[in-house]
Protein backbone atom coordinates (compact mmCIF):
# COMPACT_ATOMS: atom_id res chain seq x y z
CA UNK A 1 0.00 0.00 0.00
CA UNK A 2 1.46 3.36 -1.00
CA UNK A 3 1.53 6.44 1.23
CA UNK A 4 -1.20 7.94 -0.96
CA UNK A 5 -3.34 4.82 -0.55
CA UNK A 6 -2.91 5.07 3.22
CA UNK A 7 -3.87 8.75 3.26
CA UNK A 8 -7.00 7.96 1.23
CA UNK A 9 -7.87 4.96 3.42
CA UNK A 10 -7.64 6.88 6.69
CA UNK A 11 -9.33 9.98 5.21
CA UNK A 12 -12.31 7.90 4.09
CA UNK A 13 -12.45 6.09 7.44
CA UNK A 14 -12.74 9.50 9.12
CA UNK A 15 -15.43 10.53 6.60
CA UNK A 16 -13.47 13.53 5.29
CA UNK A 17 -13.39 14.85 1.76
CA UNK A 18 -10.02 15.81 0.34
CA UNK A 19 -10.95 19.45 0.89
CA UNK A 20 -11.89 18.86 4.54
CA UNK A 21 -8.63 17.00 5.20
CA UNK A 22 -6.66 19.75 3.48
CA UNK A 23 -8.27 22.41 5.67
CA UNK A 24 -7.66 20.40 8.86
CA UNK A 25 -4.03 19.77 7.85
CA UNK A 26 -3.35 23.31 6.65
CA UNK A 27 -2.60 22.12 3.12
CA UNK A 28 -4.16 22.75 -0.26
CA UNK A 29 -6.82 20.43 -1.61
CA UNK A 30 -4.66 19.81 -4.70
CA UNK A 31 -1.75 18.76 -2.48
CA UNK A 32 -3.88 16.14 -0.72
CA UNK A 33 -5.28 14.95 -4.06
CA UNK A 34 -1.79 14.66 -5.57
CA UNK A 35 -0.43 12.80 -2.53
CA UNK A 36 -3.29 10.33 -2.76
CA UNK A 37 -2.76 9.87 -6.50
CA UNK A 38 0.98 9.45 -6.06
CA UNK A 39 1.72 12.45 -8.27
CA UNK A 40 3.61 14.16 -5.43
CA UNK A 41 5.49 12.92 -2.39
CA UNK A 42 4.63 14.47 0.94
CA UNK A 43 7.50 15.66 3.11
CA UNK A 44 7.82 14.37 6.66
CA UNK A 45 6.36 17.66 7.91
CA UNK A 46 3.37 17.35 5.57
CA UNK A 47 2.81 13.71 6.60
CA UNK A 48 2.78 14.78 10.24
CA UNK A 49 0.19 17.48 9.51
CA UNK A 50 -2.00 14.97 7.67
CA UNK A 51 -1.58 12.37 10.42
CA UNK A 52 -2.45 14.91 13.11
CA UNK A 53 -5.54 15.99 11.16
CA UNK A 54 -6.58 12.33 10.91
CA UNK A 55 -5.69 11.71 14.59
CA UNK A 56 -3.34 8.86 13.70
CA UNK A 57 0.38 8.31 14.12
CA UNK A 58 2.59 9.59 11.29
CA UNK A 59 4.16 6.13 11.31
CA UNK A 60 0.84 4.71 10.10
CA UNK A 61 1.35 6.68 6.87
CA UNK A 62 5.07 6.10 6.39
CA UNK A 63 6.49 3.32 4.27
CA UNK A 64 9.42 1.58 5.92
CA UNK A 65 11.89 -0.01 3.58
CA UNK A 66 11.23 -3.73 3.78
CA UNK A 67 11.63 -4.46 0.08
CA UNK A 68 14.39 -7.02 0.58
CA UNK A 69 15.54 -9.39 3.29
CA UNK A 70 18.74 -7.37 3.48
CA UNK A 71 16.85 -4.16 4.29
CA UNK A 72 14.80 -6.03 6.90
CA UNK A 73 18.01 -7.35 8.47
CA UNK A 74 19.49 -3.85 8.57
CA UNK A 75 16.32 -2.61 10.27
CA UNK A 76 16.78 -5.36 12.87
CA UNK A 77 20.45 -4.39 13.27
CA UNK A 78 19.36 -0.78 13.90
CA UNK A 79 16.97 -2.06 16.57
CA UNK A 80 19.84 -4.02 18.08
CA UNK A 81 21.99 -0.89 18.27
CA UNK A 82 19.25 1.39 19.60
CA UNK A 83 17.20 -0.90 21.83
CA UNK A 84 19.20 -4.03 22.51
CA UNK A 85 17.21 -6.35 20.25
CA UNK A 86 19.09 -9.58 19.68
CA UNK A 87 18.48 -12.95 18.14
CA UNK A 88 19.05 -16.34 19.71
CA UNK A 89 17.87 -19.90 19.22
CA UNK A 90 15.66 -21.55 21.81
CA UNK A 91 16.20 -25.09 23.05
CA UNK A 92 14.52 -26.55 19.97
CA UNK A 93 16.64 -24.45 17.59
CA UNK A 94 13.89 -22.00 16.61
CA UNK A 95 15.18 -18.42 16.15
CA UNK A 96 13.76 -15.95 18.66
CA UNK A 97 14.08 -12.19 19.13
CA UNK A 98 14.55 -10.59 22.53
CA UNK A 99 15.23 -7.11 23.87
CA UNK A 100 17.94 -6.88 26.48
CA UNK A 101 18.21 -4.04 28.94
CA UNK A 102 20.19 -1.14 27.49
CA UNK A 103 18.77 1.48 29.83
CA UNK A 104 15.65 3.63 29.69
CA UNK A 105 15.07 3.41 25.91
CA UNK A 106 15.15 -0.38 25.83
CA UNK A 107 12.89 -0.66 28.88
CA UNK A 108 10.40 1.69 27.20
CA UNK A 109 10.62 -0.47 24.06
CA UNK A 110 9.93 -3.57 26.14
CA UNK A 111 6.83 -1.89 27.54
CA UNK A 112 5.64 -0.97 24.05
CA UNK A 113 6.26 -4.47 22.67
CA UNK A 114 4.42 -5.84 25.71
CA UNK A 115 1.43 -3.59 24.92
CA UNK A 116 1.49 -4.90 21.33
CA UNK A 117 1.65 -8.49 22.60
CA UNK A 118 -1.33 -7.85 24.87
CA UNK A 119 -3.42 -6.32 22.07
CA UNK A 120 -2.50 -9.08 19.63
CA UNK A 121 -3.42 -11.73 22.21
CA UNK A 122 -6.80 -10.06 22.74
CA UNK A 123 -7.32 -10.15 18.98
CA UNK A 124 -6.28 -13.82 18.81
CA UNK A 125 -8.61 -14.64 21.73
CA UNK A 126 -11.45 -12.80 19.93
CA UNK A 127 -11.78 -10.33 22.80
CA UNK A 128 -11.46 -7.55 20.21
CA UNK A 129 -12.23 -7.58 16.50
CA UNK A 130 -9.70 -7.41 13.70
CA UNK A 131 -10.96 -3.90 12.97
CA UNK A 132 -10.30 -2.85 16.57
CA UNK A 133 -6.83 -4.37 16.47
CA UNK A 134 -6.01 -2.64 13.17
CA UNK A 135 -7.42 0.64 14.53
CA UNK A 136 -5.14 0.30 17.57
CA UNK A 137 -2.16 -0.26 15.27
CA UNK A 138 -3.00 2.69 13.03
CA UNK A 139 -3.17 5.07 15.97
CA UNK A 140 0.04 3.83 17.59
CA UNK A 141 1.69 5.50 19.50
CA UNK A 142 -1.06 8.10 19.93
CA UNK A 143 -3.28 5.49 21.58
CA UNK A 144 -0.67 4.77 24.24
CA UNK A 145 0.55 8.35 24.66
CA UNK A 146 -2.98 9.62 25.22
CA UNK A 147 -3.93 6.67 27.39
CA UNK A 148 -6.59 5.54 24.96
CA UNK A 149 -7.44 1.88 24.80
CA UNK A 150 -9.26 -0.14 22.19
CA UNK A 151 -12.77 -1.07 23.25
CA UNK A 152 -12.59 -4.53 24.68
CA UNK A 153 -15.30 -7.16 24.53
CA UNK A 154 -15.62 -9.22 27.69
Amino acid sequence: MTVGDKIRKYRLEQGYTQKELAIKAGLSESAVRNYELGNRTASQDQLEKIANALKISPFALANPNFDTYISVMHSLFALEDQYGLHAYRDESGVPQLMFKDKGHDSLNMLDQVGEWADMYQKYRNEEITEEEYLAWRSKYPNNILRGLKCHQKY
